[in-house]
């Protein structure tokens, strides 16, 4: 993820500003995704191939008893993916 460059005011302390993103914003980093990890609604999740950053927007069990999560990506839009 690309950082926010700083900007300099005149007579003031230089402040970094943060990019503005869509959707829900929380406290914490994404985790990385991995199949054996399991998230709830509303985790950021980082998957390193993709190199994409997204929000688990659904989470639930297939017939077959397989956990799946639907995630919205920045980059690659809306996934599927299986989970611990």
């Amino acid at each position: 993820m690309a950082r926010a460059k700083t900007i300099k005011k005149a007579g003031a302390a230089s402040e970094e500003v943060a990019p503005k993103k869509k959707g829900k914003t929380t406290s914490g980093e994404a985790r990385e995704y991995s199949v054996t990890e399991t998230f709830a609604k509303g985790d950021i999740v980082y998957h390193k191939i993709w190199d994409d950053t997204g929000e688990v927007i659904e989470t639930g069990t297939t017939d077959d008893g397989i956990n799946k999560m639907k995630v919205a990506f920045e980059k690659v839009g809306v996934k599927n993916l299986r989970m611990g």
